[in-house]
């Protein structure tokens, strides 16, 4: 069978989203290739018994031994995506022969640059999976302070230029790929742009009462959960929702965030100075968890900061409609999951302006409000099945490269 190079900073046995997206994918990619993956070692999420994350022993791994760091320090993640890059791009180099297919993430960012400069020498067929769009998701991360600062539009014209060169790009909705084509347009590229969405594990993640959930175990089992969880980082806007549940005077509500990241402790320090009483907080899980974990909410926060439209888009979505979750979503209008909570009616949506409509449809939360929220949660469910499921979405990928 023909050579399949995967190149990632993640893969299994981690369980952040992107390794597991990449594990699944070269399992899938496996059935038609010799799938050879070269990645960091584990040092994030370490895999814990889960009989739904296992690696088909045909994929060949080669892993980067040396730094590790602390993934919510910028300095440390700087020097490990630089060092990352470097070595995966010289273990390639020393691997891969002419016209074999190349197949990377956009996570480490330094590594779009040097494999686009493995397929000028090489002769490689490219493809990239676009789960990060840099340099543009360093302005709201607060990374780069403008867009017109010099070192951004340095960044921005070689990053377009390396993303250009790709064969094909595989987009995650339909804003990133209009972000996409107009990040290489200038360069009369040849490269194909197309979506493919995350998917939801619709066979172990399902809807359970709250009740199950929390082992009839919690004083806020009764009342309307409003869930946010997954990574608390510096793109989700959340110490901006914590401004807006502090209006809420609704006493049917509590909010629960679920997890660890950068603004967690800011965001603790902001209930206790502020005395929230209806904020609740827990730690990090494992995606063996999730099943509990999502079963906990009545809604759940999907959400972006601004400046992010067609930068990113939540995988966490998706399990989230397998656990038959309507969404509240927060960020820019006409973005991928702006567009499916319309289209499908499994959800509400705001942007990020809007903090007086979403704080009146927080205190105007009542009992009618209740049966359609449960109307949306059959509907999250069965468009989990319908079109997000892992199958059809791994089959698209097998069809695609």
């Amino acid at each position: 069978m023909e050579n399949l190079w995967i190149a990632t900073e993640l893969f299994y046995p981690e369980e952040t989203s992107t390794s597991f997206i990449l594990t699944k994918i070269a399992n899938k990619l496996s059935e038609k290739y010799d799938v050879k993956v070269v990645c960091g070692d584990p040092v994030y999420d370490k895999q814990k018994d889960n009989k739904n994350f296992t690696l088909n022993p045909n994929v060949v791994i080669h892993r980067i031994k040396g730094f590790g760091g602390n993934k919510n320090s910028l300095l440390s993640r700087s020097f490990r995506f630089i060092f990352l890059s470097i070595s995966i791009f010289f273990y390639l180099w020393k691997k891969v022969r002419q016209g074999e297919k190349v197949f990377i993430v956009t996570n480490p960012a330094p590594l779009i640059l040097l494999i686009s400069i493995l397929k000028k020498f090489k002769k490689i067929e490219l493809i990239i999976l676009v789960h990060d769009v840099f340099p543009e998701n360093t302005i709201p991360a607060g990374i780069i302070k403008s867009e017109k600062s010099f070192s951004y539009k340095i960044l921005r014209n070689i990053f377009d230029k390396a993303y250009s060169n790709a064969d094909k790009l595989i987009c995650l909705g339909r804003d990133m790929k209009l972000v996409i084509l107009n990040k290489i347009q200038k360069y009369n590229t040849g490269s194909k742009v197309e979506i493919i969405e995350n998917w939801g594990d619709v066979e172990s993640i399902y809807p359970i009462s709250k009740q199950e959930a929390f082992n009839n175990d919690s004083p806020i089992q009764d009342q309307i959960i409003f869930q946010y969880a997954g990574n608390i980082g510096r793109v989700q806007g959340l110490l901006e929702l914590l401004e807006v549940i502090k209006q809420v005077k609704n006493e049917k509500l509590a909010f629960y965030f679920v997890g660890e990241g950068a603004v967690k402790q800011r965001m603790l320090e902001y209930v206790k100075d502020n005395q929230l009483q209806n904020v609740y907080f827990d730690g990090a899980y494992s995606r063996a968890e999730q099943l509990s974990i999502l079963n906990k909410s009545d809604i759940a926060f999907v959400s972006l900061a601004p400046k992010m439209f067609g930068l990113g888009v939540p995988s966490k979505t998706y399990n989230i409609l397998a656990a038959g979750k309507p969404i509240l979503y927060i960020g820019e209008k006409n973005s991928e999951i702006d567009l499916l909570i319309k289209e499908e009616n499994i959800g509400y949506s705001f942007q990020h302006f809007e903090h007086q409509k979403l704080v009146d449809f927080f205190n105007s939360f009542d009992e009618q409000s209740i049966l359609d929220l449960n109307l949306r949660k059959e509907k999250a469910r069965c468009v989990a099945e319908e079109k997000f499921s892992e199958n059809s979405i791994l089959n698209k990928f097998y069809n695609t490269i």
